[in-house]
């Protein structure tokens, strides 16, 4: 990938590359998505990515998700995937799953504002992942997606907010509290006690005015388009997923995504 992508991602948290499929590429990756018209999170949105779960298709005699799993995985090492992440994460990556997914168009609600890799869950956690043990999303738009119809909408730089959230919890320099969505990031960094640990690690008071000023729409419960990632199919968008995001409502046309997650970690 050029250095200026990986440059724009590092600094930014996403970046949206466009023509990332040629027309052939496209073609052949459309025809096995809408082969199974998978919602997302179905059994069937899934594809192996080792030897025991492709070996598992052959036991089954499920030989045609064999063929498109193994379609899938020599795409990704065509376009160096993995090697991408590595390149970004300065660790050797690892691909933790590969799924694909085809919305109907629906105006039913989606998640809000937060952050994928958030401290949340358990009031009384016995232990904290590294802040460094990350995840990189690679979306894969096999149709077109925009403001209102399934577009990705991201706060840039706010993968930096996540990770000393993190990083702070972690070395115990600022108290554990439950997160995940915008307004309870928002609090955290707010509160009184931890403000200082922000100011010292950012060096930049600056940097945290800004994020409040970028996040202060979510006081309204208003959801600002000016984040909105809109994309023509072939197109992708690879992120952080300790930044805050959302996905828009899919209101206009169906969509199709192929999705890659890695890891800078091994379980």
């Amino acid at each position: 990938m050029n250095k200026n992508y990986t440059d724009e991602l590092m600094q930014k948290g996403i970046v949206r590359i466009e023509n990332f499929l040629n027309s052939k590429e496209l073609n052949s990756l459309s025809k096995i998505i809408k082969y199974y018209s998978a919602p997302k999170g179905s059994p069937n949105s899934y594809f192996p990515t080792n030897i025991k779960l492709l070996l598992y298709k052959v036991l089954k005699f499920d030989f045609i998700k064999l063929k498109h799993s193994l379609t899938l995985l020599n795409f990704e090492k065509k376009k160096g995937l993995g090697d991408l992440v590595s390149n970004i994460s300065q660790k050797k990556s690892y691909l933790r799953y590969i799924d694909a997914y085809y919305n109907k168009v629906s105006s039913k609600a989606i998640l809000p504002w937060h952050t994928d890799q958030a401290y949340h869950g358990s009031k009384n956690p016995k232990e904290f992942v590294h802040p460094d043990d990350y995840f990189i999303k690679i979306f894969i738009y096999l149709t077109d997606v925009g403001s209102d119809n399934g577009c990705m909408s991201y706060i840039p730089q706010s993968h930096k907010i996540g990770y000393a959230i993190r990083k702070g919890i972690y070395e115990k320099k600022i108290s554990y509290e439950p997160y995940w969505n915008l307004k309870d990031l928002r609090k955290i960094v707010k509160k009184k006690d931890n403000l200082k640990y922000f100011e010292n690690y950012f060096k930049d008071k600056s940097f945290i005015e800004k994020f409040f000023d970028l996040t202060k729409f979510i006081e309204n419960d208003s959801n600002d388009r000016e984040f909105d990632y809109s994309a023509k199919a072939g197109s992708t968008i690879i992120f952080n997923e300790g930044g805050v995001h959302k996905g828009s409502k899919n209101m206009l046309t169906d969509r199709m995504v192929l999705r890659y997650l890695y890891s800078a970690f091994k379980r």
